[in-house]
């Protein structure tokens, strides 16, 4: 269920260097591990699951609709624990962009930019305008989703 909502007024972002995060330790050692795939979205789609332990995540995603059109959505509000769909039916991209923000300040972003708004938004030509009152550029990560994968769920931890 996606209860699409108000995000919160600026975040403060703290990214995690790449796709790895710390899941737990062994000895003094601690090991990293990329997020992983959950359960894929009955009938299709682009999901992703709070299980973070960070409080509150927003999801943001951003994908080519056109050759040189690019397709920005958001926000996708799930509570700890709480998964949620922002795609309905079959993938027809391999790749696709995400940006999640928990309302504790904790990011998962990257170096592809695109422009957000700061309430629900759905945005056509995402990659090149930006302009308005409460929209901003931010940072998605690449998600590979797989070849002739008709969905996808992540784990964002």
């Amino acid at each position: 269920m996606c209860e699409c909502g108000t995000v919160m007024n600026k975040v403060v972002a703290v990214g995690l260097g790449g796709a790895a995060i710390a899941t737990g330790l062994v000895g003094n050692m601690a090991f990293l591990s990329p997020p992983v795939p959950s359960a894929a979205p009955i009938g299709g789609g682009l999901g992703f699951c709070n299980r973070a332990q960070q409080g509150r995540v927003y999801v943001a995603i951003a994908y080519p609709e056109a050759p040189n059109q690019w397709k920005t959505q958001g926000w996708l509000s799930l509570a700890e624990g709480e998964c949620g769909t922002l795609i309905q039916g079959t993938l027809t991209n391999r790749f696709y962009y995400y940006l999640a923000e928990s309302d504790r300040g904790h990011a998962w972003k990257g170096t592809h930019k695109f422009c957000v708004g700061e309430t629900r938004f759905v945005f056509t030509a995402a990659d090149h305008q930006c302009q308005g009152t409460e929209v901003r550029w931010a940072g998605f990560r690449e998600l590979d989703t797989g070849k002739n994968v008709p969905s996808f769920m992540l784990n964002l931890e």
